[in-house]
């Protein structure tokens, strides 16, 4: 790497940083009694508000309000006349972000000008917690969020929108589909161990040495796909002979060797499998399973290509010119991140992952760092570790840096993470300054790997998008 990525320092000078910066600067100088806090509790149906000041005097006991224009209409006005009332200077409006269902709260107060502190739901049971209060009810949640406002303990001040929206809603649908493609997988392997055994690998012992071999190099690939679909169960393979499956698999472009179907009818005669009639359940289940199988597969190709469709219209394309970051790591990273604007620092963004390590420390000794501290974006860490994965596998110039934390002793899921928080501090870089990733690797031609990673998308129409950013 050519360039040296510089850390940037923050200017804010208060303990917490910018968000105590920030929230110092609101307060400062102002009547705490006429601040209000709002805390909202979101809900599928019902949703909950209470209004108190600083000191937490309820101005407004809990009470239900509707998340349509009349109910927001009617909070609105609710507010504006406490407002009014106490001749308030600030108002603070914090809410719990429970599923999606605080999203269209959060839009609609936001559009009437008020500021809104999105809220970890971990946030809130920790401050029932402290209060040593176990019971969970709508009105102590409401208790607890208010808390968290006036001790400024929110995390995010607003929705992703615009691209960062887009990437987000189309990356963790993708992730959803490939976990249920995932499932789907297990199951099929099941069934096919109680039709047919052998189809996925067989053994064979020489002297006392066993060796397993496989009918078809890739369990999910074409050919062996179509025999699961069209002669899942020993009984069809052996309706017909060597001439009559290479003919199959010229018909049909499966490039089958003479040597795999010797070995698939060797197998089929072998087998101890059960007769066809007796697994007809389990055939039909087959048959279901691959079905579903090719629908998640062409909805995750759907997503896929939209998805670096939107990217290449970000600055999240940048990070492409890494080697070892394609297209989806690229769209998942960018997109889970946000707005740079919110991050004064690389840091913050670790801690947002929860992939920063704990300080443990006291009574003056040097401390030492512990586990990382899992607080932050669970998405967000877990493409980090994926990250760090692929770059000790695939990018020379960062290979070096895992290399050296495992020849210390680091675990190889930590050191992946290690390498992970270093990328964050590299991407940070990039994206902040709009540039390309440089390398010491000279065997790296960058227009060559965007060809490699865009599958969707033509060079000519790449460059288009180069030169008009």
């Amino acid at each position: 790497m050519g360039r040296k990525y510089k850390k940037s320092k923050s200017t804010s000078n208060h303990i917490r940083g910018k968000k105590g910066s920030q929230f110092r600067a609101e307060l400062r100088g102002i009547d705490l009694e006429k601040v209000l806090i709002v805390s909202i509790d979101a809900a599928k149906f019902y949703q909950k508000v209470m209004v108190c000041n600083y000191f937490g005097d309820v101005l407004l006991e809990p009470m239900f309000f509707g998340v349509n224009k009349k109910g927001i209409s009617s909070l609105h006005e609710k507010l504006q006349k406490i407002k009014a009332k106490v001749e308030a200077k600030r108002i603070f409006v914090g809410i719990e972000a429970t599923g999606h269902y605080y999203e269209d709260i959060v839009r609609e107060l936001e559009a009437l000008k008020y500021v809104v502190t999105i809220i970890n739901a971990a946030t809130t049971y920790e401050e029932r917690a402290g209060a040593l209060n176990w019971s969970k009810t709508d009105d102590l949640d409401l208790d607890a969020i208010a808390q968290v406002i006036i001790q400024n303990k929110g995390t995010e001040n607003k929705l992703p929108q615009g691209k960062y929206q887009e990437l987000l809603t189309l990356t963790r649908a993708r992730r959803n589909e490939v976990r249920k493609r995932s499932r789907v997988k297990v199951e099929i392997r099941t069934l096919m161990d109680k039709i047919w055994r052998e189809f996925q690998g067989h053994v064979l012992v020489n002297g006392n040495t066993p060796t397993k071999v496989e009918l078809f190099s890739d369990f999910w690939g074409k050919s062996s796909l179509f025999f699961m679909k069209h002669f899942p169960h020993p009984e069809d393979i052996l309706s017909m002979d060597e001439e009559g499956i290479r003919a199959l698999s010229v018909k049909h472009n499966l490039k089958l060797r003479d040597s795999t179907i010797r070995n698939l009818l060797y197998v089929a005669r072998e087998s101890l499998c059960k007769p066809k009639e007796t697994v007809r359940p389990e055939l039909l289940l087959l048959k279901m399973a691959l079905q579903n199988i090719e629908y998640l597969n062409e909805n995750i190709k759907v997503l896929e290509k939209e998805i670096e469709k939107v990217l290449l219209e970000t600055d999240g394309r940048l990070l492409l010119s890494i080697p070892g970051i394609g297209v989806i790591t690229a769209a998942e990273f960018y997109s889970e991140v946000g707005d740079l604007s919110n991050f004064e620092h690389a840091g913050q963004i670790i801690k947002k992952a929860g992939t920063n390590p704990i300080v443990i420390q006291s009574g003056g000794l040097q401390g030492f760092h512990g586990k990382i501290s899992k607080q932050g974006n669970k998405n967000l860490r877990f493409i980090v570790y994926t990250i760090g994965k692929s770059l000790a596998q695939h990018n020379k110039d960062l290979r070096s840096y895992y290399n050296k934390l495992r020849d210390r002793g680091k675990h190889q899921r930590k050191a992946y993470i290690a390498l992970g928080n270093k990328f964050i501090r590299i991407a940070f870089s990039m994206l902040k300054n709009r540039i390309v990733y440089e390398t010491k690797d000279e065997s790296y031609e960058y227009l060559k790997m965007m060809k490699e990673k865009l599958r969707h998308t033509k060079m000519k129409d790449f460059y288009q998008l180069i030169s008009a950013a």
